[in-house]
């Protein structure tokens, strides 16, 4: 279920989430720009039938130097690559291009008919044009918000209108109706992308992130080990003789221990570690800031003894069901790719069901595992 909170700031998002929605949005800002292009110059045929020839002539200039100065933001598109300072910066900046071209206008034209006709609908073209961009209500509103202030100053400053003046008002009553217009749009879309974000990153047994996310999450990790030294661990668990579980009691007996099993090990967790579902009865946890192998190893035997301690009831009976796991633990190394960190905590995990399960075991170093390698 959706939090209010996610609605309202992005400060509540995941940073994954962000990714996703900043990849959407640039393909959309993209689109946006390029209708732009089209439509500011185009717009001034009807400029032709509807001016005289003096003010089609001034207005034909600031369209094409509106034209210039957004013609830069489609290449810029390519490069925003999921950074929302990047995003932030390419909005304001195609904002702060129209509402100086609003402006201009306005001062132009002052209060002829030719403003009535065409030019003093761009308030409220403008919030509509954001309006196809799921960002949080905080941010919807905000822009509309900027967007009103700058033009109410110029009425002001440029027209001499008075600020409590009935037209001012009329304005500031069709803008908050678009505004809350334009905020529902958000919102909705806001709402649909993380609805199919979570069914997409979200295993639906445990609740958990599954393997999708969590190898994106291991490899965001890695990037840190490798551009600013800090490291981490690798947890990987697995349910010891499941299929017997699942023989013995039923598959739904083996669903609520898997659900159990996910609940017990988050409760273990901070906020900054990350769960998820590695596949079938394999569970990973990864451990950011956390290269210490004595605290990664205590951490594993927290877990252990957690599950070991708790027994699931059966769905189909009053049985409780015994559940215990063996743990692999891993420290990554800076050189290591993902699926080099996991195949070593793999083979530590191997090592755990050998030497007779429910117990956890550490990995060696990658050079000191190539050595017993080589040994044996």
């Amino acid at each position: 279920m959706l939090k209010l909170s996610e609605i309202w700031s992005a400060a509540a998002h995941s940073d994954d989430f962000t990714t996703t929605r900043i990849d959407f949005m640039t393909v959309r800002f993209r689109w946006l720009v390029m209708l732009l292009l089209l439509g500011i110059p185009g717009w001034s045929l009807v400029d032709w039938l509807t001016l005289d020839v003096s003010q089609h002539a001034f207005l034909l200039k600031a369209r094409m130097a509106t034209f210039l100065a957004l013609s830069p933001l489609v290449p810029f598109s390519f490069f925003i690559h999921y950074r929302r300072l990047r995003m932030r910066f390419a909005l304001f900046y195609l904002m702060s291009v129209m509402l100086i071209f609003a402006l201009v206008c306005m001062n132009y034209l002052g209060n002829v008919e030719g403003l009535q006709t065409g030019y003093s609908v761009f308030p409220y073209l403008m919030i509509s044009l954001f309006a196809v961009f799921p960002v949080p209500l905080l941010m919807g509103l905000g822009l509309s918000l900027f967007i009103f202030v700058v033009l109410l100053f110029g009425r002001w400053f440029l027209l001499e209108q008075p600020l409590l003046g009935m037209e001012t008002l009329t304005q500031l009553w069709l803008m908050l109706l678009f505004t809350l217009a334009a905020a529902w749009v958000q919102c909705g879309q806001l709402n649909m992308l993380l609805r199919l974000y979570r069914e997409s990153t979200t295993d639906e047994l445990t609740g958990m992130m599954n393997r999708r996310l969590l190898m994106k999450q291991l490899e965001t990790v890695r990037l840190g080990l490798v551009e600013r030294g800090q490291q981490f661990a690798v947890l990987l668990l697995d349910l010891d003789r499941f299929k017997r579980i699942n023989d013995t009691y039923g598959h739904l007996a083996g669903d609520a221990v898997l659900h159990t099993v996910a609940t017990t090990l988050a409760e273990q967790l901070e906020s900054y570690h990350q769960l998820g579902r590695y596949g079938g009865e394999e569970f990973a946890i990864v451990l950011p800031r956390c290269g210490d192998r004595e605290e990664a190893r205590q951490m594993a035997e927290r877990l252990r003894l957690s599950v070991e301690a708790r027994q699931v009831k059966s769905p189909a009976a009053d049985t409780l069901i015994d559940v215990t796991v063996s743990i692999g633990v891993v420290i990554a190394d800076a050189g290591e790719s993902v699926q080099g960190v996991l195949n070593r905590a793999d083979e530590a995990l191997y090592q755990a069901k050998i030497l007779g399960r429910n117990c956890v075991v550490m990995a060696p170093p990658p050079h000191e595992a190539v050595a017993l390698r080589a040994a044996t």
